[in-house]
This record gives C-alpha cells, structure tokens and sequence, in this order.
C-alpha cells in the first residue's frame, strides 16, 4: 500500500452561496420559508441564513423549540422563525438538492475528499469488514478517509458511488469508522487525487441520485455529514 500525506482539506464539503442565492430567486424569495434544521441541513445555518436574507428572504424554520432557541441569535431583526415540521420538498429545491425537478435550480452543496492510500487487489479478494465486496477481476484500490465518524453511513458501503477522473467507482465493502475504499478499476489513484460524491457541475451526480442509491431521504445524506468535513465557502455574497 501507498501511503503518503497530502497538503489541503482531506475532506470538504463546498458551499456554493452563489447557487443558494440563484435557487431562491428561482422560487421566489417572498415565497421561500427557509428551513434551517440540522444546521441547515449540514450547510451551515450562519452563513446560510445570512446569504438568504441577503436574498430576500424573511421567513425561516426549524424543526423543534430547541432548536430554535440555538439559532435565533444568528437571525437578523426583520425575520421571523417558526417552528414546524420539515418540508422536504421545499428544502429540496433551496439546497439543490435534486435539480432534476426544479428546472433553473443548482446544487448548493459539493461533497469530496482526497486519497489517503492506493494498494493493489486480486481478482475475487475480499475488501474490509467480513469481506461482503470482492474484485471482479485485477485491479487498484483507493483509500478515502471518509467514514461513519464523519456521517458517512455505514450501511452506504457496497451501495454508493463516487466518482475519480470522471469514472464511476463502487464503493468497495463496508465504511469503516474513519475510511471507506472506491474500486478505481485497472488504473491506479494517485495519493491527493479528488474524489467526488456528489454536486460536482461536470456529474449528474445529485444529493438525491446518491440518496437514490444509498437507499436514504435526501435530507438525511447531508444533514448527517459531521464536523471533520469542512466546510468551505465560495462564490460569498455581501449581505450587506
């Protein structure tokens, strides 16, 4: 196995705030409720909320008085929160979450990570925990230091896919706690290269196609993703 450090967020999660404000001027900011659950939903409730009132919108939600009382500070004067159940639909469609069915709306998150380690594998060996994927025939692995601590859920191994130099790759057996593997075929990663789950603009890759696949409500695939995935901010909009 190859193993060597590389420089840069070894896991990121890129916000587009540019596309955020794009999507609620597609559904019309006076008509936006924005949710705010979950951190809004593991896009970061301060600069979501700022960029949208930066947008125009004046209404936003949680799902529980608890909740609600951890972020009403984050709010400027001017709005309102209430509390209420999650509409996913709506949710959906402010985050990007599946453009597909709202046309003119882009994904305000992109999920990736960089590959820690390559090693080589045989043709039926087993991969990770209780071997449950083996090699269709020769080739490379990549480790991608993903894993369940970092919301990345266990139960996605063997289902999701990623994508490295614009091929698809299965995840290759089960997630472990900070780690899962990506089969890359006959070629070799190499140690740094992206990996990329989903919202890249060169994919059709969605949150709601890698939901699709993994079997979970779309809502639930970035709300999960924790706090050793950065955050990083582009396209920054003055609120101002």
């Amino acid at each position: 196995m190859t193993l060597l450090i590389q420089a840069g967020p070894q896991r990121e999660a890129r916000i587009s705030l540019e596309h955020l404000v794009s999507n609620i001027a597609v559904l019309g900011a006076d008509s936006v409720t924005l949710d705010l659950t979950a951190d809004a939903f593991g896009h970061g409730v301060q600069r979501i909320a700022v960029a949208a009132v930066g947008a125009g919108v004046s209404s936003f939600t949680v799902r529980s008085e608890c909740e609600a009382a951890q972020i009403q500070d984050v709010l400027p004067r001017g709005t309102t929160l209430s509390v209420g159940r999650v509409n996913e639909h709506s949710v959906t469609h402010a985050y990007g979450l599946n453009p597909a069915t709202h046309r003119g709306t882009k994904p305000v998150m992109r999920l990736s990570a960089r590959v820690l380690a390559v090693k080589q594998v045989a043709a039926d060996a087993g991969v990770s925990y209780g071997y449950t994927w083996r090699a269709p025939h020769d080739g490379w692995l990549a480790l991608v230091p993903l894993g369940y601590g970092d919301g990345f859920v266990r139960a996605w191994g063997n289902r999701a896919t990623a994508q490295w130099q614009g091929i698809r790759c299965d995840l290759a057996g089960r997630v472990a706690m900070d780690a899962h593997s990506i089969f890359t075929g006959t070629h070799s990663a190499t140690v740094g290269d992206e990996v990329v789950y989903f919202g890249d603009a060169d994919s059709d890759v969605t949150a709601a196609t890698f939901a699709d696949a993994v079997g979970a409500p779309v809502v639930s695939v970035t709300a999960a993703l924790g706090s050793r995935i950065l955050r990083t901010y582009n396209d920054e909009v003055d609120a101002s």
